[in-house]
């Protein structure tokens, strides 16, 4: 049994190890004063103690402190004063970079990470593809190893990553594509991320807070159902549309301003109004409504005015 508490390092008396009352499921004890701090921020935590990790206390008491200074982010120029008004800094100054981005990202997630996964995150800029984005992010442990490391979801794909203390890496990746399907366990305190393969492995993460596997399981399953990336196609499809109509607008007053005489629809003036009158030249109803069309589009778009477009459509109906 451990002679000291697992959060303080305070030697532990007997009234800390009574009956195992303060024992987690790791094994560590806590001292009654790290005991009371944690459940004074949640009380949830007295009723399930034996379920708790080490890493789960220190992220819940970490949470709570955070949550004492309007709950900043670590995205870049936050900050926030601690209890001896001194100002503390998150994230980096100067240009923007990488990791700038993706801290924008997990704040954009609405995610609440403890200090302990700062190398985690910061390994991010090696782990994501130039292109790929965080759609999920949480803190958690493996099931059953407890590795304690952070998982996120990205358009493509779930990965579990832990940066050991000797700098190596421990990664699990599962693409969309292999995964059968995912569901989630919510407790009081924690929730559960189980992910079943095609191959027929299952993959189980406990994440620290209990909305976070829910989230998960919404993300990888709007990609794995394909809505995410129709949503991505459909954005593609109308801008493409608009780039054509646009180009097609141009186009039209570029055709319109640059068509032979006979064929424009601003007539030369080369006769008098008289035989203008009695000379103009007949047009299929067809054609006239063609060019008025593209007259509408040019008084749209800012190129002819209002006196303009009546006067030219005043000439084509003439035509008629």
């Amino acid at each position: 049994m451990n002679n000291i508490c697992g959060l303080c390092g305070a030697p532990l008396t007997s009234l800390d190890t009574l009956l195992g009352g303060n024992r987690l499921a790791d094994g560590h004890f806590l001292c009654n004063k790290c005991l009371n701090e944690a459940t004074d921020i949640n009380k949830d935590i007295v009723d399930n103690l034996g379920q708790l990790f080490l890493p789960e206390i220190r992220g819940i008491i970490l949470q709570g402190k955070i949550g004492e200074f309007d709950k900043p982010t670590i995205s870049q120029g936050s900050e926030f004063k601690d209890a001896q008004n001194q100002t503390q800094s998150f994230g980096f100054g100067g240009a923007v970079t990488r990791l700038d981005i993706i801290q924008d990202q997990i704040v954009a997630l609405n995610a609440r990470l403890s200090v302990f996964v700062d190398a985690e995150v910061k390994e991010l800029v090696n782990v994501l593809d130039e292109n790929e984005k965080l759609t999920a992010i949480a803190e958690g442990l493996t099931v059953p190893d407890k590795v304690e490391g952070l998982i996120f979801a990205s358009q493509k794909r779930v990965v579990f990553i832990d940066k050991k203390f000797f700098g190596n890496i421990q990664q699990n990746e599962y693409l969309y594509q292999n995964i059968a399907s995912v569901e989630h366990i919510e407790s009081l305190l924690y929730s559960t991320l189980k992910i079943y393969t095609k191959s027929g492995s299952c993959a189980e993460f406990k994440l620290h807070n209990k909305n976070d596997a829910r989230n998960f399981c919404n993300a990888v399953n709007a990609y794995i159902s394909g809505s995410a990336n129709r949503s991505d196609k459909q954005q593609q499809q109308q801008q493409q549309q608009q780039q054509q109509q646009q180009q097609q607008i141009q186009a039209t007053s570029f055709n319109i301003y640059n068509l032979p005489v006979s064929e424009s629809v601003f007539p030369q003036n080369t006769l008098t109004p008289a035989a203008q009158n009695s000379e103009v030249k007949k047009e299929s109803p067809e054609i006239i409504f063609e060019q008025l069309e593209k007259l509408g589009k040019l008084r749209e778009t800012g190129i002819l005015t209002e006196q303009e477009f009546a006067e030219q459509k005043k000439k084509l109906l003439e035509r008629l």
